[in-house]
């Protein structure tokens, strides 16, 4: 939507791949686009598709190496033809970075994308890792040119036709509506990044319009890596802080916060609770602000705390009864660290 909104819109044709003909047909209809219905696992389309493409951003799914694979392979087919390497922006995230806190403590240890040789070390097979591993081999032989994306837990409401909230900050308001106290998961110590949807939104037209200028800086192959991180906080202090305003809203009868009971956790969270809520994931972010990105929120500027209240509203719009979303693909990777 980002896209759509710039007065430069019309030098992109842009063709949305999408599940479903219901929300194909309302992405002509209301965004006047071209829609393709297909599923990251219908390999020959995909890689069809990106061979007729000078650009791919994948922002659908992080841990699907079947579509991460068929991407490349269209680019690749698309540089042998035409002998200029196609751009490909991929969503992976700091899930990468994840410990086995479990809540228990605060790791010192804050990723750098300055170092992607720490990024690199991670396992293969680990989360994201499946996808990313591809791309940056394709990026660092030649073959496209590619920059992997690398957000936190994201906040704020978007502007989508579809889903306009994220994950985990519904998820732990759902949670303390139903269990009416705000809640974390173990002793709630580790600590985690946030950055807003806007400003990750930013994030992919400040990479594409470098990809597409004359003089391209930004670094892409092997060294491709983007954290995008503006907001710190442990668990605990996230909790605290949706006790403590929606206390104040009169939403729940306490400010005081607790831990999950293990009884509580899956029906709360989901399955995923010490990897998606009680893990550390520290980054720190260099790359984009050496290529002029400024970010509109974060710590003290209209940053995740802040956005608590209005996601509640979200909440309530959505269906404060929703079951956690869950990221199974991630999960299958959660041991392999």
């Amino acid at each position: 939507m980002s896209l759509l909104a710039r007065e430069d819109k019309d030098r992109f044709d842009i063709t949305v791949l999408i599940r479903g003909e219901d929300r194909a047909s309302l992405i002509r209809e209301k965004l006047s686009l071209k829609a393709m219905v297909a599923d990251l696992s219908d390999r020959e389309v995909i890689s069809a598709a990106a061979e007729n493409a000078d650009i791919v951003i994948n922002a659908a799914n992080s841990d699907h190496p079947v579509g991460a694979k068929a991407i490349v392979e269209g680019l690749t087919k698309r540089k042998i033809k035409t002998g200029k390497a196609g751009i490909y922006i991929h969503s992976s995230g700091t899930g990468a970075l994840t410990d086995k806190a479990e809540g228990e403590y605060k790791s010192e240890k804050i990723y750098d994308d300055d170092h992607v040789e720490d990024i690199q070390a991670i396992p293969g097979d680990y989360v994201h890792r499946s996808c990313d591993t591809v791309i940056s081999a394709a990026g660092a032989a030649g073959d496209i040119r590619s920059y992997i994306v690398m957000p936190p837990l994201v906040y704020g409401r978007g502007t989508g036709p579809f889903h306009r909230t994220s994950v985990q900050l519904p998820a732990l308001i759902r949670s303390a509506i139903k269990l009416r106290q705000a809640c974390h998961y173990g002793k709630g110590l580790p600590w985690w990044n946030g950055v807003h949807v806007q400003d990750l939104s930013n994030v992919y037209l400040l990479l594409l319009d470098d990809a597409l200028s004359a003089n391209p800086i930004a670094p892409h192959g092997a060294d491709g890596f983007f954290f995008c991180a503006t907001d710190s906080y442990s668990w605990k202090e996230f909790a605290q802080e949706i006790g403590t305003r929606l206390h104040a809203q009169g939403v729940l009868p306490t400010a005081e916060v607790r831990p999950f009971t293990e009884a509580e956790t899956v029906d709360a969270v989901g399955a995923w609770g010490g990897f998606a809520y009680g893990s550390n994931s520290r980054s720190k972010t260099n790359k984009l602000f050496k290529l002029g990105w400024k970010p509109a929120h974060g710590d003290g500027n209209d940053g995740l705390f802040e956005s608590i209240i209005p996601e509640y509203f979200a909440v309530l719009e959505e269906g404060k009864n929703q079951a956690p979303i869950v990221h199974f693909d991630e999960m299958y990777a959660l041991s392999k660290k």
